[in-house]
């Protein structure tokens, strides 16, 4: 039995070695906006958007869903962002399983006092779940996410996926694609390439009254302004990378 114990824990191993926390993104395109809309014929109804934050460390997501099942067994609802695309069909098991480009698997359950160990995709896991008293009410929610980027080289670029509501039970409700919603330009003023738009996303319209509303931010505290300094979780290498680039600047001034 030891040695089945043994056996196990290193077959395992490979898996735990590969899986790495997610890094802060940085350098994300100035501006950069991608919008997923809910389809009309499907439960749930609303939209997310995420913006580049506004020194590029992060994403600020708004979200507004509504239209919930009555049934009260359907939530609590999670949503996360899924690495495929809706196919053209609608079908939201098209869009396959969760954006986790650093090896996390789905198991155990994100720990949002931890975001750097969750999927950069479980938004709901980082940010919580949408727990709604009565389903007639919005779920609307602005935060900063810092493990989700908008540029296209990033593994964890989010603006060529999709978004999926599920139900408690795990049950695909509803699920749209992120689409581009405005040119934007890096930090050098290069002009960033527009990502394909994919397809299958009917636009919902209608509004919902009574709504329930929140302003949340998980994991490290991120300044918002241009160029002002993380206050957690920066690289041991960006640190000593940039104390080492003063010191060189230092250098170069006395030796001239």
């Amino acid at each position: 039995m030891a040695l089945f114990t043994v056996m196990l824990s290193l077959l395992f191993l490979p898996i735990s070695v590969l899986a790495q926390n997610a890094p802060i993104t940085q350098n994300n395109p100035k501006m950069a906006t991608f919008q997923a809309v809910l389809q009309i014929d499907k439960p749930v109804q609303g939209q997310i958007t995420g913006v580049s934050n506004g020194n590029g460390t992060g994403v600020n997501f708004n979200i507004n869903f509504y239209a919930f099942p009555v049934e009260a067994s359907a939530g609590p609802y999670k949503y996360h962002i899924h690495v495929n695309p809706v196919p053209s069909d609608g079908n939201c098991t098209g869009t396959g399983g969760h954006l986790t480009p650093y090896g996390r698997n789905d198991t155990p359950p994100c720990d949002a006092s931890q975001p750097s160990t969750c999927q950069p995709g479980d938004l709901s896991g980082e940010h919580g779940s949408i727990e709604l008293a009565d389903q007639a009410k919005n779920f609307q929610v602005t935060y900063l996410d810092a493990y989700v980027s908008t540029d296209p080289n990033s593994p964890a670029f989010f603006g060529n996926r999709s978004i999926v509501v599920h139900a408690a039970n795990g049950t695909r409700l509803n699920c749209g694609n992120f689409t581009q919603q405005q040119p934007s330009t890096n930090n050098n003023n290069a002009t960033w390439t527009s990502c394909a738009t994919p397809s299958g996303t009917a636009t919902a319209t209608g509004t919902a009254t009574g709504t329930a509303t929140g302003s949340k931010s998980a994991g490290p505290s991120i300044a918002s302004s241009t160029g002002a300094a993380m206050a957690l979780e920066v690289p041991q290498g960006v640190w000593l990378g940039s104390v080492g680039g003063l010191v060189l600047a230092a250098a170069v001034m006395v030796l001239g």
